[in-house]
Order: structure tokens, then C-alpha cells, then sequence
């Protein structure tokens, strides 16, 4: 079984944990994620299962959307409030103040990575690394944001909508935040709304997707990769289908459709039935496609 499913993960489950429930449900060799949340967050975590898991990196640089709650007050090791307090002040900032300072944040910016993150140092996640009391933070890095938006605050508490791209930690933003207002700050709770074309709006729980799979309803909350990947679809007359199963690249007129190459060169190589076939790369110099990812079999 191939496809991607939009899961809604739930508050306490690490993203493995999802993971390992997805594969477990559908008896699947291969399962993956397509972007980590964290344990304490919920939201929007897409799964891929089958072949589709050698579109989980097209996922992960999607754009995202996060409602984030935050609390000012103290700061913490693992830059929310689950950890160990660092720092505590009683500077009580004021609505306009907090505005003032999630505004700077806006754009490509150079923030402090979590220690307490999967960021990788040396070959070692940068968790465990913490853990062993090895590493106060896991040094800079750019992240882009192109909204921040404060929607309440009542001192100590608040929630802001935030749209980034990928590798935006969002304890990062309310840490540098907290610093900024000199009252420090963790993040108190997390939900991804949305990652690319997944909503949390059509998120499913694990105990949903179960009852759908036992009901026969798989169609339900497992969709197409075809249907989810946003690029375009060169079509294969099916003389060549055998070709794209021996990993051979077929030429151009054995293709009844081709669109022309825009901003992105890679497309789905899709049979004249619609069966996903590969992956293929425009190829400028030969003017076909390379073949980068082989699924027919």
C-alpha cells in the first residue's frame, strides 16, 4: 500500500511514535514523516507510507503554519516550558511591547538552535548531546518568516499565528522574544495548522485512522501521492512502461503528453491510465527526462 496521510498527532507522542502506529495499522514495510513535531506539540504531521516515502523531502520543504502559545516570565533549557527553568523576571511587558518585539522576527533571521532539538552535531542529535549536559544550544541558524501574528495576550500567557518556511523552530522565536523584552519566555504549547496542502482542518487521529482501515474506508484518509505532490505530469504511451520498470529512460516521442519546463524541472511520470510510474528531472541538454526515482515494478 502507497500513499500520504494527514495526520493529526496528538499532544505526548513523539513523531516516531505516530509513526510506528501508522506502519503498525497498515502493515506497512516503510513508513516515514514528513517534518518533526515535537512531543509536547499536535498538529498537522503528514505520513507517507510505500513508495511514498521517497517524496517525504518534497513535503518537508513546504511552507507552514503554526498557532503558538507562549508564557513569559521564566526560560528554560529546552526552550519551552517542559524543561528545567534557567531564568526567571518579573518585567510584566505590555500588549504593544510584545507586538513590538515578534515584529523585528519577520523575513530570513539568524536564531539560536534549541539544544534540545534533533539538529545533528558531529553525527549526534543535538538531544542527547543536551542531555549529557555537553551542550547549552545548538548554534545559529537562518530561518525564514513571513508572518507573525499576535492574536491574545494577557500577561504571563499569549498565542500568535506564525507562517515559515522549513527549519523554523518555533522556541526559538518566543525564546529570542523573551530576551528581547527582558521578562525571558517559553513556548507552552504548539499546533501545526497547516504544511504545504495538508490542513489541520482535514487532519486525522490515529484512533480515526484505525477505525477507517478496520472498516474497509482506507480510501478515506490515504491519499495519491499523485494527488498530494504538486508537479506537473508528463504521460508515457504504454510501449515504454517496460522501460521505466528496467530503469531506462525513455525518449521523448515515447511520450504522448510533456508539459513544458517552468521554475521546477521534475515531474511525474505517470502511465496513460494514471499509475505513478517515477520521478523524472528535465534534462536540458537531451531534452527528456532523467529518471530519479523508480516505481514500476
Amino acid at each position: 500500500m502507497d500513499g500520504i496521510i494527514n495526520v493529526y498527532k496528538e499532544a505526548g507522542m513523539t513523531s516516531f511514535d505516530v509513526v510506528a502506529r501508522i506502519k503498525r495499522i497498515f502493515k506497512a514495510n516503510k513508513c516515514g514523516h514528513a517534518g518533526t513535531l515535537d512531543p509536547m506539540a499536535e498538529g498537522v504531521l503528514p505520513v507517507c507510507i510505500g513508495y511514498a516515502t521517497r517524496f517525504a523531502d518534497l513535503l518537508t520543504a513546504k511552507d507552514k503554519q503554526y498557532i503558538a502559545q507562549f508564557r513569559l516570565g521564566a526560560s528554560y533549557d529546552t526552550y519551552d516550558t517542559t524543561g528545567t527553568v534557567r531564568h526567571t523576571s518579573d518585567i510584566e511587558p505590555t500588549e504593544d511591547e510584545v507586538r513590538k518585539a515578534l515584529s523585528p522576527m519577520i523575513g530570513d533571521i539568524e536564531l539560536t538552535v534549541p539544544a534540545f532539538s534533533a539538529k545533528k552535531i558531529n553525527g549526534k542529535r543535538a538531544y542527547d548531546l543536551a542531555r549529557e549536559g555537553k551542550l547549552e544550544d545548538a548554534g545559529k541558524a537562518t530561518m525564514t518568516i513571513t508572518k507573525i501574528e499576535l492574536m491574545s495576550y494577557s500577561y504571563p500567557d499569549g498565542v500568535f499565528v506564525m507562517d515559515c518556511g522549513k527549519g523554523t523552530y518555533v522556541r526559538s522565536v518566543i525564546e529570542t522574544m523573551g530576551n528581547t523584552l527582558g521578562s525571558y519566555a517559553a513556548m507552552s504549547g504548539l499546533i501545526r495548522s497547516q504544511n504545504g496542502i495538508f490542513n489541520v482542518k482535514n487532519a486525522h487521529k490515529i484512533a480515526a485512522i484505525e477505525e477507517a482501515v478496520n472498516s474497509n474506508k482506507v480510501n478515506d484518509v490515504l491519499l495519491a501521492v499523485e494527488d498530494v505532490v504538486d508537479l506537473p505530469k508528463a504521460i508515457l504511451y504504454d510501449a515504454a512502461v517496460s522501460k521505466i520498470a528496467n530503469g531506462i529512460a525513455p525518449r521523448r516521442n515515447e511520450y504522448k503528453t510533456i508539459p513544458e519546463p517552468a521554475e521546477d524541472l521534475h515531474y511525474l511520470i505517470m502511465s496513460v491510465s494514471g499509475k505513478l510510474l517515477a520521478l523524472g528531472e528535465w534534462d536540458k541538454n537531451g531534452g527528456a527526462l532523467k529518471l530519479l526515482k523508480v516505481f514500476a515494478k
